[in-house]
């Protein structure tokens, strides 16, 4: 009977699937004008910001993963996760691994866990919910220095996007999932002994040592996944913009220009909401955050084409990131004041940019090549100065173990 309903739930979906191909297929013939500017508009706003934007810390993040850095912050956090979120020993790294390197990269590294047979895959959905994070260089440099110009925005939005994300996960696990321990009770605990910073040094030489890659390979390989990932993106962003460009042209006067990006893709819904014209500058920024929060539907498109194949389910996942966008627009007007205070430079940025509401997108306020640019240079020092450093460290590992690969 079970088996009967999920295949008949499935041949809905497919069904409804389907029926919306046609219908975005339909839409696009009837009007080819609307679809290709859309369309144009995606590719030049991921092109000029997001690609360049996201591209070092891309690959800065898998470098950092592949020396330890992830691992051993793990380690260090590792009592505070266990307590507020229930969270395996052996799967702590995946937390702070969502933190740097942004969605769908915990839900990988959940995903891989479970197929391990290293945590349940109960584990593994909560998991992937709560360390899904948004890349802190998609909000520090594309969404506040290139969509809004102001960095200090950035940083406000990064700092409340990380809280309100751990209370989500916290919420989940402490209010909603903690009487179903049987569920999310971690396995056996390898034995720990030594010191914190003992453990900390461990974790990073285990980390290294499964890695195993030459730095010539490792950057190579790092290079090549930061792109792939990029085109991804780039393709999930032309394609929602040509579905909400579509919608907006056939449903005239649906609500306000920044609801269906923000409900669909979070480059275009975060672009969206800074673009347009609301007058509270607490508002706007708490529109950002609850953006940022909820990382669309694209995002949990991403997520379950990774989770699902594994069986591993979604449900908790969708709830973590409702919570996440209310908490994160809660806590933005709660904290506004104080915020500012931390971070001066992010009020001012409404009055250069709100210039009056618009419907779809605008390619006009894109900063130029040498704006760009510019904004990737700070970037590159510190993925040089990080690589000296990590080649420093793989040398000084290498010396203490010539034996391990």
């Amino acid at each position: 009977m079970k088996g009967t309903q999920q295949q008949g739930g499935r041949l809905w979906v497919t069904i409804a699937l389907g029926g919306g191909a046609i219908l975005l297929a339909a839409s696009i013939v009837n009007s080819p004008g609307a679809a290709f500017e859309a369309s144009l508009q995606g590719l030049t706003l991921w092109w000029r910001i997001v690609f360049p934007g996201l591209l070092p810390f891309l690959v800065l993040s898998q470098m950092l993963v592949a020396y330890g850095f992830v691992h051993a912050t793990g380690a260090l956090l590792d009592p505070l996760l266990r307590k507020g979120l229930g969270v395996p020993g052996v799967a702590g790294w995946v937390i702070p691994f969502g933190l740097i390197a942004g969605f769908p990269a915990a839900a990988e590294a959940s995903g891989q866990l479970y197929t391990g047979g290293r945590i349940t895959a109960r584990q593994a959905e909560k998991l992937a919910a709560a360390g899904h994070f948004c890349n802190p260089m998609l909000i520090i440099v594309v969404v506040g220095t290139g969509f809004l110009h102001k960095p200090g925005l950035g940083l406000l939005l990064a700092a409340v996007h990380g809280i309100a994300g751990i209370a989500a996960g916290f919420t989940l696990h402490k209010l909603i999932l903690q009487s179903r321990r049987d569920l999310y009770q971690a396995g056996p605990e390898p034995v720990r002994t030594g010191s914190r910073l003992q453990q900390i040094i461990h974790s990073i030489e285990e980390a290294r040592r499964l890695d195993g890659r030459s730095f010539g390979k490792l950057l190579g390989d790092t290079v090549a996944s930061a792109v792939q990932t990029l085109m991804m993106i780039g393709g999930y962003m032309l394609i929602f913009a040509v579905v909400i460009r579509m919608i907006q042209f056939h449903i005239p006067g649906i609500g306000p220009s920044f609801i269906l990006p923000g409900l669909f893709e979070v480059h275009l819904g975060t672009y969206a909401a800074g673009t347009s014209s609301i007058l509270a500058p607490a508002l706007q920024a708490a529109l950002l955050g609850a953006i940022l929060g909820f990382s669309g539907l694209c995002s949990y498109l991403q997520v379950r084409a990774i989770l699902r194949p594994a069986g591993i389910g979604t449900g908790g996942f969708l709830l973590t990131r409702v919570l996440h966008g209310i908490y994160a627009y809660v806590l933005t007007l709660l904290l506004w004041k104080p915020l500012l205070k931390l971070f001066p430079g992010a009020a001012p940025v409404y009055g250069e940019i709100s210039t009056g509401e618009k419907s779809g997108y605008s390619i006009l306020q894109l900063p130029s090549w040498a704006q760009t640019f510019s904004l990737m240079e700070w970037q590159f020092t510190i993925l040089l100065f990080i690589t000296a450093c990590l080649m420093l460290f793989a040398i000084l590992w290498r010396s203490r173990n010539p034996v391990s690969r």
